[in-house]
């Protein structure tokens, strides 16, 4: 009878590290860089906007998903912040380029996490308003967090909350 168990139990296991090495094997033939692209246009002027987005101490005025924003000090005369969502996660963020008022590139500042990446806004004039692109250059480092990402998640989600937050702010563009 013990052994019976045992041989269960054997099989058990035996399936449970066969799931999971799959599961990390796939993980680890995804890609762990991926890029996601949104634009839209906003009513307000390139000025406008970019004050607003490069306004990070007021950032959770106008977004929901921010419960605060903490200003750090500057690295190489450059802005750093870390942010706060709704759930008390924190992630610190540092401006790597600046070239008022058409791009920003600003990048995770955070090594111990499990990815980084940096977001890169170029905004134009689009008639009265402004055009806004930005792109997300991402890494998700462990393989398990890669396939659960790419299987199930939308990569450009982030980008596009941001974007929805600007235009309850500034407006939508024609």
């Amino acid at each position: 009878m013990l052994t019976r168990y045992f041989k269960l139990l054997s099989r058990i296991l035996l399936c449970t590290v066969v799931v999971l090495g799959t599961v990390i094997g796939i993980g680890y033939s995804l890609n762990q860089k991926h890029t996601a692209t949104r634009e839209t246009k906003f009513a307000a002027a390139p000025a406008a906007v970019w004050s607003t987005i490069t306004d990070f101490s007021n950032a959770a005025s106008f977004r929901p998903d921010l419960s605060c924003v903490e200003v750090l000090p500057a690295r190489n005369g450059m802005p750093v912040w870390r942010e706060v969502d709704r759930k008390s996660e924190s992630i610190t963020f540092a401006v790597v380029e600046s070239r008022p008022p058409s791009r920003l590139v600003v990048k995770i500042a955070q090594p111990d996490l499990p990815f980084g990446g940096t977001w890169v806004y170029e905004l134009a004039p689009a008639g009265a308003g402004t055009s806004l692109k930005i792109t997300e250059n991402a890494e998700i480092y462990h393989p398990i967090s890669r396939l659960v990402s790419h299987l199930f998640l939308n990569q450009a989600a982030t980008i596009e909350e941001y974007l929805r937050s600007l235009e309850r702010k500034h407006g939508r563009g024609a």
